[in-house]
């Protein structure tokens, strides 16, 4: 399962975009505008036909400092099944606003606990920007950052923009991302509709907008004050609800089955695999990655042929550009590259070794051999995966990237499919990573200590920040037109 299929993700324009209060009136102060605005909202959280979850969000007037400010929460929980094991996401999250100006961020906190480990973030204001700490334990980090983009005055001008737009205008909005590199994460609303609907036994106008972020396409009916009512996202769906219902949820939500793609005959061992033909029909408009292992041999309409075959040596070299291996060999937010465990690690494993592929493949194959397989070990920096030496593709895929860049080998992280065996046959979400040797970009998948990875791995997105494979996830389906195998 690929890390930006981990479920906060998944839910980017749930979880991560505050509840717009209601449009002011010229001469309305920040203060009246959040009074006025006072709400809770809640929404049930499905996956499927089930109710995996749930968020409720509130808008209040708070203090700060001993000032009045705007304060707006947001709490939710998710549960799912992941081949059998139970995985539970909680997060709460409080963010004030200050109350002059255009209503900038004063102080955030956000708490997320996956299976049981919890991650807290601290925003406080200095100067003209923000100090985030982020604290795993008893391990803490701190980095500047700008002011968020999304202020209160922002969200205002959304919901204006709301009441007055006409089909195919857009509007750009932002949200704040805490857990990733440029907290700024751009929304881009596409009107394309008014309705007027019956809420409540009240006849209330609603507006249909799509929203694209990060590639990732969220088709919803806002409301006025720019709530959601309900909106989708793949195979996620969030519904207005009182809170009650919305906290009713059902039991085993199986991840898995919910975005598995059906194939129509299995093919065995994947690692046996040296050249496979399939049609993949589903993905509209979706623009598939190629590469010299990975080619669409035909389109048309909605069907794809694709011809996957073995990673092999190029024909032609292709050595990056500075910058390209500057930015793959950088530290992030989640991949502490430049700490002190990470680099005695790296060079621990890698020795003397100076070929980069060879040094790839020593690292895979300890990442392989010392994280325990497990679905119920999320964890969302390279640290914390080494600390629990425990975690599924996403975290082998994000430590062996790390170790990487830490060695000096330009490493990036990769999402896509791969097959699954069995009585099911089917392709499942999964993560590796991709290592440019000096002259290729080559495949290596930690999970199976793969270097070079099979036929069997269709690649869909490159970096946690490109979604818009999301919007084909429940959509696709695969047939099998010819198997190559070992001989």
């Amino acid at each position: 399962m690929s890390r930006a299929f981990r479920l906060p993700a998944l839910l980017l324009f749930l979880f991560l975009a505050p509840p717009a209060p209601a449009a002011e009136a010229p001469a309305e102060s920040l203060k009246d505008y959040i009074v006025r605005s006072t709400s809770r909202t809640a929404y049930g959280i499905y996956i499927g036909d089930k109710k995996a979850g749930w968020e409720v969000d509130e808008v209040l007037l708070g203090k700060h400092d001993g000032k009045e400010a705007a304060l707006l929460t947001t709490q939710a929980y998710l549960a799912v099944t992941v081949d059998g094991t139970k995985s539970v996401i909680e997060d709460k999250t409080a963010v004030y606003y200050d109350l002059t100006g255009e209503g900038d961020v004063l102080f955030a906190e956000q708490r997320t606990t996956e299976d049981g480990q919890e991650t807290v973030r601290t925003a406080v204001r200095k100067g003209d920007g923000l100090v985030l700490t982020t604290q795993v334990g008893e391990r803490k980090s701190e980095r500047k950052l700008p002011l968020p983009k999304g202020t209160l005055a922002l969200a205002r001008r959304l919901e204006d923009w709301l009441k007055t737009a006409k089909k195919g205008e857009t509007f750009d909005n932002w949200t704040t991302a805490w857990d990733q590199d440029n907290v700024d994460v751009k929304e881009t609303y596409t009107f394309k509709e008014k309705k007027t609907i019956t809420l409540g036994g009240v006849e209330t106008e609603a507006y249909s907008v799509q929203t694209v972020s990060q590639g990732a396409k969220f088709d919803g009916q806002l409301l006025g004050d720019a709530r959601p009512l309900v909106g989708k996202l793949g195979v996620m769906e969030m519904r207005m609800e009182k809170e009650p219902l919305a906290k009713k949820l059902d039991d085993n939500v199986d991840l898995m089955a919910a975005t598995s793609i059906p194939v129509d005959k299995d093919i065995g061992r994947g690692s046996r695999v040296e050249k496979l033909t399939l049609e993949l029909t589903g993905l509209g408009d979706y623009p598939l990655p190629e590469s010299a292992r990975q080619k669409i041999a035909s389109r048309k309409g909605d069907a794809v042929v694709l011809e996957m075959s073995r990673d092999r040596p190029a024909d032609k070299p292709a050595p990056l550009t500075d910058a390209e291996r500057k930015e793959n060999l950088k530290a992030t937010a989640a991949m502490q590259v430049e700490d002190a465990k990470i680099q005695d690690l790296a060079k621990e494993i890698v020795g003397d070794e100076k070929d980069p592929l060879k040094a790839a493949t020593l690292i895979a194959k300890w990442v392989y051999k010392n994280l325990r397989k497990s679905y119920d070990a999320n964890a969302e920096d390279a640290l914390t995966v080494l600390e629990n030496k425990a975690g599924d593709c996403t975290e082998h895929t994000l430590l062996f990237t790390t170790l990487a860049r830490a060695a000096g080998i330009p490493a990036r992280e990769v999402g896509g499919v791969v097959y699954v065996s069995g009585d099911k046959p089917s392709f499942g979400w999964h993560a590796w990573s991709e290592v440019h040797d000096g002259t290729q970009w080559v495949t290596v998948d930690p999970t199976f200590n793969q270097v070079r990875i099979d036929p069997t791995h269709i690649k869909f997105s490159e970096g946690e920040e490109d979604q818009a494979y999301l919007n084909v996830a429940g959509k696709l389906k695969v047939k099998v037109l010819d198997v190559e195998k070992k001989k």
